[in-house]
Protein backbone atom coordinates (compact mmCIF):
# COMPACT_ATOMS: atom_id res chain seq x y z
CA UNK A 1 0.00 0.00 0.00
CA UNK A 2 2.65 2.71 0.43
CA UNK A 3 4.63 1.99 -2.25
CA UNK A 4 0.73 1.96 -4.61
CA UNK A 5 0.27 5.47 -2.44
CA UNK A 6 3.44 7.25 -3.89
CA UNK A 7 2.60 6.18 -7.35
CA UNK A 8 -1.29 7.73 -7.05
CA UNK A 9 0.14 10.81 -5.95
CA UNK A 10 2.52 11.04 -8.84
CA UNK A 11 0.28 10.17 -11.47
CA UNK A 12 -3.60 9.44 -9.96
CA UNK A 13 -4.97 9.13 -13.91
CA UNK A 14 -3.11 6.14 -14.25
CA UNK A 15 -3.82 4.16 -11.14
CA UNK A 16 -7.51 4.86 -11.09
CA UNK A 17 -8.38 1.16 -11.29
CA UNK A 18 -6.12 0.00 -8.31
CA UNK A 19 -7.24 2.92 -6.17
CA UNK A 20 -11.27 1.50 -7.37
CA UNK A 21 -10.34 -2.40 -6.50
CA UNK A 22 -8.43 -1.12 -2.55
CA UNK A 23 -11.71 1.17 -2.09
CA UNK A 24 -13.66 -1.72 -3.03
CA UNK A 25 -11.96 -4.02 -0.46
CA UNK A 26 -12.08 -0.66 2.53
CA UNK A 27 -16.38 -0.89 2.02
CA UNK A 28 -16.26 -4.88 2.60
CA UNK A 29 -14.13 -4.45 5.50
CA UNK A 30 -16.27 -1.50 6.78
CA UNK A 31 -19.45 -3.79 6.51
CA UNK A 32 -17.42 -6.99 8.35
CA UNK A 33 -16.51 -4.13 10.85
CA UNK A 34 -20.16 -3.16 11.56
CA UNK A 35 -20.91 -6.42 13.01
CA UNK A 36 -17.59 -6.41 15.45
CA UNK A 37 -17.04 -2.88 16.23
CA UNK A 38 -15.56 -3.68 19.33
CA UNK A 39 -12.59 -6.07 17.93
CA UNK A 40 -9.24 -4.60 15.92
CA UNK A 41 -8.73 -4.86 12.26
CA UNK A 42 -5.16 -4.23 11.24
CA UNK A 43 -6.01 -4.12 7.30
CA UNK A 44 -8.68 -1.73 8.18
CA UNK A 45 -6.46 0.88 9.92
CA UNK A 46 -4.43 0.56 6.87
CA UNK A 47 -7.02 0.92 4.28
CA UNK A 48 -8.14 3.62 5.84
CA UNK A 49 -4.82 5.56 5.98
CA UNK A 50 -4.66 4.94 2.40
CA UNK A 51 -7.41 6.44 1.14
CA UNK A 52 -7.10 9.37 3.45
CA UNK A 53 -3.57 10.02 2.09
CA UNK A 54 -5.00 9.88 -1.61
CA UNK A 55 -8.11 10.85 -0.72
CA UNK A 56 -7.36 14.70 -2.65
CA UNK A 57 -6.56 12.72 -6.07
CA UNK A 58 -10.08 11.14 -6.35
CA UNK A 59 -12.66 13.99 -4.68
CA UNK A 60 -15.61 12.22 -6.84
CA UNK A 61 -14.67 8.86 -5.53
CA UNK A 62 -14.38 10.09 -2.24
CA UNK A 63 -17.13 12.01 -1.20
CA UNK A 64 -18.89 9.77 1.57
CA UNK A 65 -15.66 8.71 3.13
CA UNK A 66 -15.27 11.54 5.33
CA UNK A 67 -18.97 11.24 6.90
CA UNK A 68 -18.41 7.26 7.04
CA UNK A 69 -15.19 7.56 9.62
CA UNK A 70 -17.38 10.51 11.40
CA UNK A 71 -20.48 8.29 11.96
CA UNK A 72 -18.39 5.30 12.88
CA UNK A 73 -16.73 7.42 15.62
CA UNK A 74 -20.17 9.04 16.74
CA UNK A 75 -21.81 5.89 17.28
CA UNK A 76 -19.00 3.59 18.30
CA UNK A 77 -16.38 5.40 20.12
CA UNK A 78 -16.77 4.21 23.76
CA UNK A 79 -16.16 0.60 22.28
CA UNK A 80 -13.56 1.19 19.37
CA UNK A 81 -10.32 -0.47 20.05
CA UNK A 82 -8.06 2.40 20.82
CA UNK A 83 -5.78 2.07 18.01
CA UNK A 84 -8.37 2.03 15.50
CA UNK A 85 -10.02 4.80 17.17
CA UNK A 86 -6.66 6.79 17.28
CA UNK A 87 -6.13 5.70 13.51
CA UNK A 88 -9.51 6.69 12.37
CA UNK A 89 -8.92 10.34 14.07
CA UNK A 90 -5.73 10.54 12.25
CA UNK A 91 -7.27 10.03 8.86
CA UNK A 92 -9.52 12.69 9.82
CA UNK A 93 -7.00 15.08 10.92
CA UNK A 94 -5.26 14.38 7.97
CA UNK A 95 -9.08 15.05 5.46
CA UNK A 96 -9.06 18.50 7.08
CA UNK A 97 -5.80 19.35 6.77
CA UNK A 98 -6.33 19.36 2.78
CA UNK A 99 -9.69 21.42 3.09
CA UNK A 100 -11.60 17.92 2.14
CA UNK A 101 -13.98 18.32 5.68
CA UNK A 102 -15.85 21.53 7.30
CA UNK A 103 -14.00 22.17 10.37
CA UNK A 104 -17.49 22.82 12.08
CA UNK A 105 -18.65 19.53 12.06
CA UNK A 106 -15.35 17.73 12.86
CA UNK A 107 -14.71 19.64 15.59
CA UNK A 108 -17.62 19.33 17.25
CA UNK A 109 -17.07 15.30 16.83
CA UNK A 110 -13.37 15.71 18.69
CA UNK A 111 -14.89 17.71 21.73
CA UNK A 112 -17.60 15.06 21.97
CA UNK A 113 -14.10 12.40 21.82
CA UNK A 114 -12.56 14.34 24.84
CA UNK A 115 -14.77 11.67 26.89
CA UNK A 116 -13.02 8.57 25.91
CA UNK A 117 -10.85 7.45 28.78
CA UNK A 118 -8.06 7.16 26.40
CA UNK A 119 -4.93 10.01 27.45
CA UNK A 120 -3.31 9.94 24.30
CA UNK A 121 -5.78 10.10 22.31
CA UNK A 122 -7.26 13.39 24.48
CA UNK A 123 -3.86 15.29 23.68
CA UNK A 124 -3.64 14.44 20.15
CA UNK A 125 -7.65 16.27 20.25
CA UNK A 126 -6.30 19.10 22.27
CA UNK A 127 -3.59 19.90 19.97
CA UNK A 128 -5.21 19.43 16.47
CA UNK A 129 -7.98 21.44 17.90
CA UNK A 130 -6.08 24.69 19.05
CA UNK A 131 -4.01 24.16 15.78
CA UNK A 132 -6.75 23.95 13.54
CA UNK A 133 -8.61 27.21 14.79
CA UNK A 134 -5.36 29.35 14.74
CA UNK A 135 -5.40 28.02 11.20
CA UNK A 136 -9.13 28.91 10.18
CA UNK A 137 -8.29 32.66 12.26
CA UNK A 138 -4.99 33.18 10.25
CA UNK A 139 -5.44 35.10 7.98
CA UNK A 140 -8.82 37.08 8.85
CA UNK A 141 -11.15 36.26 12.00
CA UNK A 142 -13.66 33.56 10.79
CA UNK A 143 -16.59 34.95 12.99
CA UNK A 144 -19.26 32.27 11.66
CA UNK A 145 -16.84 29.25 12.93
CA UNK A 146 -15.21 31.42 16.12
CA UNK A 147 -19.59 31.78 16.73
CA UNK A 148 -20.85 28.19 15.89
CA UNK A 149 -17.93 26.75 18.13
CA UNK A 150 -18.22 29.57 21.54
CA UNK A 151 -21.72 28.35 21.77
CA UNK A 152 -20.93 24.69 21.69
CA UNK A 153 -18.10 25.20 24.25
CA UNK A 154 -20.92 26.82 26.69
CA UNK A 155 -22.77 23.57 26.44
CA UNK A 156 -19.51 21.40 26.65
CA UNK A 157 -18.47 23.66 30.16
CA UNK A 158 -21.03 22.09 31.80
CA UNK A 159 -20.48 18.50 30.32
CA UNK A 160 -21.19 15.71 33.03
CA UNK A 161 -17.78 13.97 32.08
CA UNK A 162 -15.49 16.39 33.83
CA UNK A 163 -12.69 15.22 31.82
CA UNK A 164 -13.96 16.77 28.46
CA UNK A 165 -15.51 19.91 30.30
CA UNK A 166 -11.74 20.89 31.39
CA UNK A 167 -10.54 20.04 28.34
CA UNK A 168 -12.84 22.23 26.71
CA UNK A 169 -11.68 25.27 28.93
CA UNK A 170 -8.42 24.51 28.06
CA UNK A 171 -8.61 25.21 24.69
CA UNK A 172 -10.40 28.45 25.46
CA UNK A 173 -7.95 29.81 27.69
CA UNK A 174 -5.36 28.46 25.31
CA UNK A 175 -6.59 30.31 22.63
CA UNK A 176 -7.34 32.98 24.28
CA UNK A 177 -3.47 33.87 25.45
CA UNK A 178 -3.08 33.42 21.67
CA UNK A 179 -4.85 36.13 21.14
CA UNK A 180 -6.82 34.04 18.86
CA UNK A 181 -10.38 34.08 20.48
CA UNK A 182 -9.23 37.23 22.91
CA UNK A 183 -12.97 39.02 22.61
CA UNK A 184 -15.10 39.22 25.77
CA UNK A 185 -17.73 36.54 24.74
CA UNK A 186 -14.83 33.82 25.05
CA UNK A 187 -14.58 35.84 28.77
CA UNK A 188 -17.71 35.72 29.72
CA UNK A 189 -18.05 31.98 28.55
CA UNK A 190 -15.28 30.90 30.65
CA UNK A 191 -17.11 33.16 33.63
CA UNK A 192 -19.63 30.08 33.64
CA UNK A 193 -16.66 27.79 34.62
CA UNK A 194 -16.09 29.42 37.91
CA UNK A 195 -19.46 27.99 39.58
CA UNK A 196 -18.75 24.83 37.99
CA UNK A 197 -18.84 22.03 40.79
CA UNK A 198 -15.57 19.95 39.51
CA UNK A 199 -13.10 21.79 41.42
CA UNK A 200 -10.20 21.58 38.93
CA UNK A 201 -12.54 22.98 36.25
CA UNK A 202 -13.42 25.54 38.74
CA UNK A 203 -9.61 25.80 39.84
CA UNK A 204 -8.34 26.37 36.04
CA UNK A 205 -10.82 29.19 35.61
CA UNK A 206 -9.66 30.99 38.77
CA UNK A 207 -6.30 30.65 37.39
CA UNK A 208 -7.07 32.01 34.24
CA UNK A 209 -8.65 35.31 35.96
CA UNK A 210 -5.66 35.93 38.11
CA UNK A 211 -3.31 35.34 36.16
CA UNK A 212 -1.27 32.59 37.67
CA UNK A 213 -0.20 30.00 34.81
CA UNK A 214 1.10 32.68 33.04
CA UNK A 215 3.16 33.80 36.30
CA UNK A 216 4.53 30.05 36.56
CA UNK A 217 5.11 29.49 33.39
CA UNK A 218 7.62 32.56 33.23
CA UNK A 219 8.80 31.76 36.43
CA UNK A 220 9.75 27.99 35.00
CA UNK A 221 11.29 29.98 31.44
CA UNK A 222 13.67 31.95 33.81
CA UNK A 223 14.73 29.02 35.65
CA UNK A 224 15.14 27.36 32.23
CA UNK A 225 16.86 30.47 31.20
CA UNK A 226 19.28 30.25 34.62
CA UNK A 227 21.01 27.12 33.37
CA UNK A 228 21.77 28.39 29.76
CA UNK A 229 25.07 30.13 29.47
CA UNK A 230 25.21 33.52 29.08
CA UNK A 231 27.30 35.39 26.21
CA UNK A 232 29.94 36.55 28.85
CA UNK A 233 30.18 33.21 29.85
CA UNK A 234 30.69 31.51 26.15
CA UNK A 235 33.20 34.50 25.80
CA UNK A 236 35.16 33.68 28.56
CA UNK A 237 35.19 29.74 27.38
CA UNK A 238 36.75 30.86 24.24
CA UNK A 239 39.37 33.67 25.96
CA UNK A 240 41.08 30.83 28.35
CA UNK A 241 40.99 27.71 25.79
CA UNK A 242 43.10 27.48 23.27
CA UNK A 243 42.02 29.31 20.16
CA UNK A 244 41.34 27.06 17.08
CA UNK A 245 38.90 27.11 14.03
CA UNK A 246 37.08 24.42 15.55
CA UNK A 247 35.90 26.32 18.53
CA UNK A 248 35.75 30.03 16.70
CA UNK A 249 32.79 28.35 14.97
CA UNK A 250 31.28 26.75 18.21
CA UNK A 251 31.62 29.71 19.87
CA UNK A 252 29.62 31.76 16.79
CA UNK A 253 26.97 29.05 16.74
CA UNK A 254 26.37 29.25 20.12
CA UNK A 255 26.14 33.26 19.90
CA UNK A 256 23.37 32.96 17.12
CA UNK A 257 21.37 30.44 19.62
CA UNK A 258 21.97 33.05 22.32
CA UNK A 259 20.16 35.93 20.01
CA UNK A 260 17.25 33.40 18.51
CA UNK A 261 16.44 32.82 22.89
CA UNK A 262 16.45 36.26 23.42
CA UNK A 263 13.80 37.42 20.38
CA UNK A 264 12.22 34.95 21.76
CA UNK A 265 11.70 35.63 25.49
CA UNK A 266 10.76 38.93 24.27
CA UNK A 267 7.27 39.50 26.97
CA UNK A 268 4.17 40.80 25.02
CA UNK A 269 3.54 44.59 25.03
CA UNK A 270 -0.56 44.26 24.91
CA UNK A 271 -1.20 41.80 26.98
CA UNK A 272 -4.73 43.35 28.51
CA UNK A 273 -6.18 41.49 31.66
CA UNK A 274 -9.39 39.01 30.98
CA UNK A 275 -11.67 40.90 34.13
CA UNK A 276 -11.60 44.27 32.20
CA UNK A 277 -14.21 42.33 29.60
CA UNK A 278 -16.59 40.67 31.79
CA UNK A 279 -20.23 42.41 30.39
CA UNK A 280 -21.58 42.28 34.53
CA UNK A 281 -19.21 42.20 36.67
CA UNK A 282 -21.23 43.20 39.50
CA UNK A 283 -23.44 40.35 39.63
CA UNK A 284 -20.57 38.11 38.85
CA UNK A 285 -19.04 39.26 41.92
CA UNK A 286 -21.86 38.73 43.93
CA UNK A 287 -22.80 34.93 42.95
CA UNK A 288 -18.67 34.36 43.23
CA UNK A 289 -19.56 35.82 46.67
CA UNK A 290 -22.56 33.75 47.08
CA UNK A 291 -20.03 30.70 46.32
CA UNK A 292 -17.47 31.60 48.83
CA UNK A 293 -20.21 31.88 51.84
CA UNK A 294 -21.17 28.20 50.66
CA UNK A 295 -18.09 26.57 49.78
CA UNK A 296 -16.79 23.37 51.06
CA UNK A 297 -13.34 23.55 48.91
CA UNK A 298 -9.87 23.62 50.50
CA UNK A 299 -8.28 26.39 52.20
CA UNK A 300 -6.11 27.31 48.84
CA UNK A 301 -9.71 27.31 46.86
CA UNK A 302 -11.47 29.60 48.86
CA UNK A 303 -8.31 31.90 48.79
CA UNK A 304 -8.27 32.53 45.22
CA UNK A 305 -12.43 32.90 45.36
CA UNK A 306 -11.32 35.69 47.89
CA UNK A 307 -8.62 36.95 45.55
CA UNK A 308 -10.65 37.57 42.55
CA UNK A 309 -13.83 39.36 44.00
CA UNK A 310 -11.06 41.69 45.51
CA UNK A 311 -9.56 42.37 41.97
CA UNK A 312 -13.41 42.57 40.90
CA UNK A 313 -14.44 44.65 43.09
CA UNK A 314 -11.20 47.40 43.35
CA UNK A 315 -10.75 47.58 39.30
CA UNK A 316 -14.29 47.87 38.83
CA UNK A 317 -15.29 50.21 41.85
CA UNK A 318 -17.96 47.69 42.82
CA UNK A 319 -20.37 47.99 45.98
CA UNK A 320 -19.91 44.41 47.97
CA UNK A 321 -20.78 45.52 51.39
CA UNK A 322 -20.90 42.22 52.64
CA UNK A 323 -17.70 40.92 51.50
CA UNK A 324 -15.50 43.19 54.15
CA UNK A 325 -17.36 41.59 57.09
CA UNK A 326 -16.44 38.13 55.69
CA UNK A 327 -13.07 39.15 55.39
CA UNK A 328 -12.86 40.46 58.37
CA UNK A 329 -13.41 36.92 60.13
CA UNK A 330 -9.92 35.67 58.69
CA UNK A 331 -7.87 38.66 59.91
CA UNK A 332 -6.02 37.33 62.83
CA UNK A 333 -2.45 37.05 63.44
CA UNK A 334 -2.03 33.23 63.64
CA UNK A 335 -4.47 33.02 60.45
CA UNK A 336 -3.14 30.85 58.05
CA UNK A 337 -1.64 33.43 54.48
CA UNK A 338 -3.07 36.12 56.68
CA UNK A 339 -0.73 38.47 54.61
CA UNK A 340 -2.38 37.70 51.42
CA UNK A 341 -5.75 37.86 53.16
CA UNK A 342 -5.10 41.25 54.06
CA UNK A 343 -3.41 42.08 50.57
CA UNK A 344 -7.36 41.23 49.25
CA UNK A 345 -8.61 43.68 51.94
CA UNK A 346 -6.46 46.68 50.28
CA UNK A 347 -7.59 45.56 47.01
CA UNK A 348 -11.11 45.26 47.81
CA UNK A 349 -11.13 49.44 48.96
CA UNK A 350 -12.08 52.22 46.85
CA UNK A 351 -13.04 55.78 47.56
CA UNK A 352 -16.47 54.96 46.36
CA UNK A 353 -16.68 52.68 49.23
CA UNK A 354 -18.83 54.41 52.56
CA UNK A 355 -16.20 55.18 55.08
CA UNK A 356 -18.04 53.42 57.52
CA UNK A 357 -17.56 49.96 56.50
CA UNK A 358 -13.46 50.56 55.69
CA UNK A 359 -13.72 51.68 59.14
CA UNK A 360 -14.57 48.52 60.92
CA UNK A 361 -11.71 47.00 58.87
CA UNK A 362 -9.22 49.34 59.94
CA UNK A 363 -10.60 48.71 63.46
CA UNK A 364 -10.34 44.67 63.81
CA UNK A 365 -6.42 45.32 61.85
CA UNK A 366 -5.11 47.99 64.73
CA UNK A 367 -7.02 45.96 67.47
CA UNK A 368 -5.43 42.43 65.96
CA UNK A 369 -2.35 43.85 64.48
CA UNK A 370 -1.00 46.89 65.91
CA UNK A 371 -1.02 46.26 70.39
CA UNK A 372 1.98 45.84 72.48
CA UNK A 373 1.22 42.16 73.08
CA UNK A 374 2.26 41.15 69.44
CA UNK A 375 5.65 40.92 67.97
CA UNK A 376 7.34 43.54 65.96
CA UNK A 377 6.83 41.95 62.96
CA UNK A 378 3.07 41.09 63.35
CA UNK A 379 2.60 45.15 64.32
CA UNK A 380 4.69 46.08 60.98
CA UNK A 381 2.62 44.19 58.47
CA UNK A 382 -0.81 45.60 60.38
CA UNK A 383 0.43 49.39 60.02
CA UNK A 384 1.97 48.64 56.50
CA UNK A 385 -1.94 47.17 56.19
CA UNK A 386 -3.76 50.51 57.23
CA UNK A 387 -1.33 52.63 55.48
CA UNK A 388 -2.16 50.62 52.32
CA UNK A 389 -6.39 50.80 52.67
CA UNK A 390 -6.39 54.58 53.82
CA UNK A 391 -4.28 55.23 50.49
CA UNK A 392 -7.54 53.73 48.80
CA UNK A 393 -9.94 54.78 50.80
CA UNK A 394 -8.60 57.91 53.21
CA UNK A 395 -11.95 58.76 54.53
CA UNK A 396 -11.99 56.19 56.45
CA UNK A 397 -9.27 56.99 58.44
CA UNK A 398 -10.72 58.51 62.17
CA UNK A 399 -8.42 61.19 63.63
CA UNK A 400 -8.24 59.02 67.22
CA UNK A 401 -6.58 55.65 65.10
CA UNK A 402 -4.34 57.97 63.66
CA UNK A 403 -3.10 59.27 66.19
CA UNK A 404 -2.68 56.05 68.20
CA UNK A 405 -0.93 54.54 65.42
CA UNK A 406 1.29 57.76 64.91
CA UNK A 407 3.11 57.32 68.39
CA UNK A 408 4.65 54.09 67.47
CA UNK A 409 7.22 56.32 65.23
CA UNK A 410 9.30 56.53 68.67
CA UNK A 411 8.87 52.44 69.05
CA UNK A 412 11.74 50.63 70.14
CA UNK A 413 11.35 48.38 66.97
CA UNK A 414 13.05 50.03 63.80
CA UNK A 415 10.73 48.39 61.31
CA UNK A 416 7.81 49.72 63.61
CA UNK A 417 9.12 52.90 63.83
CA UNK A 418 9.72 53.13 59.86
CA UNK A 419 5.88 51.83 59.09
CA UNK A 420 4.57 54.65 61.95
CA UNK A 421 6.84 56.90 59.54
CA UNK A 422 5.65 56.39 56.37
CA UNK A 423 1.99 56.64 57.78
CA UNK A 424 2.47 59.79 58.77
CA UNK A 425 4.40 60.94 55.40
CA UNK A 426 1.30 59.30 53.60
CA UNK A 427 -1.05 62.05 55.40
CA UNK A 428 1.38 64.85 55.29
CA UNK A 429 0.17 64.67 51.65
CA UNK A 430 -3.33 63.42 51.97
CA UNK A 431 -4.90 65.00 54.82
CA UNK A 432 -2.14 66.77 57.08
CA UNK A 433 -4.61 68.62 59.39
CA UNK A 434 -5.74 65.11 60.55
CA UNK A 435 -2.04 65.07 62.23
CA UNK A 436 -1.12 66.97 65.36
CA UNK A 437 1.25 70.16 64.79
CA UNK A 438 4.26 68.48 65.53
CA UNK A 439 3.99 65.21 63.17
CA UNK A 440 2.83 67.89 60.17
CA UNK A 441 6.02 69.06 57.49
CA UNK A 442 7.63 72.20 58.53
CA UNK A 443 6.95 74.84 55.58
CA UNK A 444 10.25 75.68 53.85
CA UNK A 445 11.36 79.50 54.79
CA UNK A 446 11.20 82.07 51.75
CA UNK A 447 14.41 83.38 50.49
CA UNK A 448 14.75 87.14 49.68
CA UNK A 449 15.44 88.17 46.30
CA UNK A 450 17.44 91.24 45.60
CA UNK A 451 14.71 93.93 44.58
CA UNK A 452 11.87 92.49 46.37
CA UNK A 453 9.93 94.61 49.55
CA UNK A 454 8.51 91.12 50.61
CA UNK A 455 10.50 90.55 53.38
CA UNK A 456 9.34 93.15 55.92
CA UNK A 457 11.32 93.48 58.80
CA UNK A 458 14.27 91.33 57.54
CA UNK A 459 14.98 94.15 54.91
CA UNK A 460 17.75 96.37 57.35
CA UNK A 461 19.29 92.79 58.52
CA UNK A 462 19.66 92.09 54.91
CA UNK A 463 21.14 95.29 53.49
CA UNK A 464 23.71 95.41 56.46
CA UNK A 465 24.33 91.50 56.15
CA UNK A 466 24.92 92.88 52.18
CA UNK A 467 27.06 95.97 53.01
CA UNK A 468 29.27 93.87 55.56
CA UNK A 469 30.10 91.40 52.50
CA UNK A 470 30.80 94.55 49.80
CA UNK A 471 33.07 96.07 51.98
CA UNK A 472 35.17 92.74 53.33
CA UNK A 473 35.43 92.34 49.50
CA UNK A 474 36.82 96.04 48.78
CA UNK A 475 39.67 95.44 51.71
CA UNK A 476 40.53 92.29 50.38
CA UNK A 477 40.88 93.45 46.71
CA UNK A 478 43.39 96.70 48.07
CA UNK A 479 45.24 94.38 49.89
CA UNK A 480 45.66 92.03 46.69
CA UNK A 481 46.76 95.28 44.45
CA UNK A 482 49.30 96.81 47.09
CA UNK A 483 51.00 93.20 47.30
CA UNK A 484 51.21 93.20 43.54
CA UNK A 485 52.54 96.83 43.88
CA UNK A 486 55.31 96.05 46.48
CA UNK A 487 54.05 97.46 49.01
CA UNK A 488 53.34 101.12 47.64
CA UNK A 489 50.69 103.02 49.48
CA UNK A 490 47.58 103.34 46.68
CA UNK A 491 46.23 107.25 46.21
Amino acid sequence: LPQLQNLVKRDPASYTEEFLQQYHHYQSHLEIFSFQPDKPSRELAELVMFLAQVAHCYPEHMLNFPQQLKDLLSYHHTVLDADLRMTFCKALILLRNKNLINPTSLLELFFQLLRCHDKLLRKTLYTHIVTDIKNVNAKHKNNKVNTTLQNFMYTMLRDSNPTAAKISLDVMIELYRRNIWNDAKTVNVITTACFSKVTKVLVASLKFFLGKDEDEKQDSDSESEDDVPTARDLMMRYATNKKTTKRKKKLEKAMKVLKKQKKKSKPEVFNFSAIHLIHDPQDFAEKLLKQLENCKERFEVKMMLMDLISRLVGIHELFLFNFYPFIQRFLQPHQREVTKILLFAAQASHQLVPPEIIQSVLMTIANNFVTDKNSGEVMTVGINAIKEITARCPLAMTEDLLQDLVQYKTHKNKNVMMSARTLIHLFRSLNPEMLQKKFRASLPRPRWKPGSMSMGSWMPRIIFQEQKCWMLRVKRGREEIKRKMGGKALV
